[in-house]
């Protein structure tokens, strides 16, 4: 936890000091956010789209006594999977046959990996033994998150006739709105009174609040979204948005807002809106305005990485602009090996040294988990030696917490196999033949961000909106 300036005044450490009363907060708020959300659905309110975004938009408070991804959206998503299970059983419900396969692939990884563990070859480290878990972990993943995320999808379908594009596009907007107002107080408070706990209450994290009184950027907002990064992740997606109703003041609020998260992920974004609506956007295939634009910045990334000396000198000269801190700072900390020495690149991509590049090491050394991944929830089963010199080696040693990688694409390729991400591409870029021109972008983008992005929620509910939109849409009626 970052320390509080020396001069400030005692009586606002005394004022918002962590006592039980904020604890309690804390605690409780994701159950009140859930609880709130599904009495406005259950009303006739909301919708169900409605209602787990704005449950995700509230992801910075998590029940941390009980795990960190106990938060609103995780207990609405648990209401309505019993809600879908219940139905199920009763004969209400049918899943489609495509989407029957989509619930089974983490189940036939599972299997695979079983197999390949108990007859060719061990690769796993178990910490105290604990080998059991590493077949317990994917059940319960599987359990926890994926029905859950699974049910959230069959309850939107389930009110395809409430279901369009403006109803999705107008929500977007509308909590960008909302969370400007709310960064814009943690921005004020933490500027004022530059107490963590406060900061804390409004729903920042401790790490991302004064982080160098030195430094330009002393904090990274996140209104109430889980992380910044998720933050600037959001805001990129509405950009589009506002673009295509002409709202650009709204746009301009939007890339400010998305700077002060201090995120490269946003830039990244940005970068691939450009590259798919305008770049490939003529091209009336989904899957070729996705591989088009990813061909691109990989490509970008590669000419980037051979000039990356001569950036890393200009940020060296530069380094106490405001500028040059909120675009190069955490890019020059990615490409820079003079301190961790072991390169971290790949197809000009840096990767994050405690998180993909592990991983990738991994399975260079065990390249046939590519065919089946190596199980849901199980990069704590990792080797710890692949860690070493990371500030987590220790936890790995001790087998303390995984990781969620951000790099979704990479993700699912190296949890569930090469098998499931085909499955997962090729079932989810599918639309229907009226799709609009923009439509077909924004999916293909949506898309783009998820490879570099930690954003299912949207890329599931785009992809079925892709497919079964059914009310006509103001959007149809607009070029381009």
């Amino acid at each position: 936890m970052n320390s509080l300036p020396d001069n400030m005044d005692s009586s606002y450490s005394i004022l918002f000091s962590s006592s039980p009363y904020v604890e309690f907060f804390r605690e409780t708020m994701p159950l009140f956010f859930a609880a709130v959300l599904l009495y406005l659905h259950y009303k006739n309110k909301i919708t169900a789209l409605e209602t787990i975004m704005y449950a995700f938009a509230t992801e910075a408070y998590t029940m941390l006594m009980v795990g960190p991804t106990f938060t609103a959206t995780f207990f609405v998503g648990v209401f309505f999977m019993v809600d879908q299970a219940h139905q199920l059983v009763t004969g209400r419900l049918q899943i489609r046959r495509k989407y029957l396969l989509l619930l089974a692939l983490p189940l036939i990884s599972n299997v695979v990996v079983f197999m390949i563990v108990q007859f060719y070859k061990d690769p796993f480290y178990y910490p105290l033994g604990k080998q059991a878990a590493f077949y317990f972990r994917p059940v319960y993943f599987y359990i926890k998150t994926y029905l859950p995320l699974f049910a959230l999808a069959s309850k939107i379908v389930q009110e395809r006739e409430q279901l369009s594009f403006t109803l999705f596009s107008d929500t977007m907007k509308k909590i960008a709105g909302i969370s400007f107002v709310i960064a814009s107080i943690q921005i004020v408070c933490q500027y004022i009174f530059r107490s963590v706990t406060l900061g804390e209450m409004l729903g920042l994290q401790s790490r991302y609040m004064l982080e160098q009184e030195s430094s330009f950027v002393t904090l990274r907002v996140q209104a109430l979204f889980a992380e910044p990064k998720v933050f600037s992740a959001f805001l990129s997606l509405c950009i589009p948005l506002f673009v295509k109703d002409r709202q650009y003041r709204m746009t301009i609020i939007t890339i400010i807002f998305g700077l002060l998260t201090a995120s490269q992920t946003f830039w990244i974004n940005m970068l691939a809106a450009l590259l798919t609506f305008w770049a490939v956007g003529g091209f009336p295939s989904v899957r070729v305005k996705i591989f088009g634009t990813l061909g691109i910045i990989v490509c970008l990334f590669m000419v980037v990485n051979t000039s990356k000396n001569y950036f890393i000198k200009l940020y060296a000269q530069n380094q106490h602009n405001a500028i040059y801190q909120l675009v190069f700072k955490r890019s020059v900390y990615r490409y820079d090996n003079e301190i961790w020495q072991k390169d971290n690149v790949i197809m000009g991509m840096p990767l994050q040294r405690d998180m993909e590049l592990p991983v990738v090491d991994f399975l260079r050394d065990q390249p046939y988990l590519l065919v089946s991944g190596y199980g849901a929830g199980n990069s704590t089963f990792i080797p710890s030696q692949y860690f070493f010199g990371q500030m987590n080696y220790e936890n790995r040693v001790n087998g303390i917490g995984g990781h969620n990688l951000n790099m979704r694409w990479f993700y699912i390729l190296v949890e569930f196999g090469m098998f499931s991400l085909f499955c997962f591409f090729f079932i989810l870029t599918q639309t229907k033949p009226d799709i609009t021109r923009f439509q077909s972008s924004y999916l293909a983008f949506i898309w783009v961000c998820f490879f570099f992005s930690q954003i299912d929620l949207f890329l599931i509910i785009t992809a079925l909106l892709s497919v079964y939109e059914t009310k006509e849409d103001s959007y149809a009626n607009i070029p381009g």
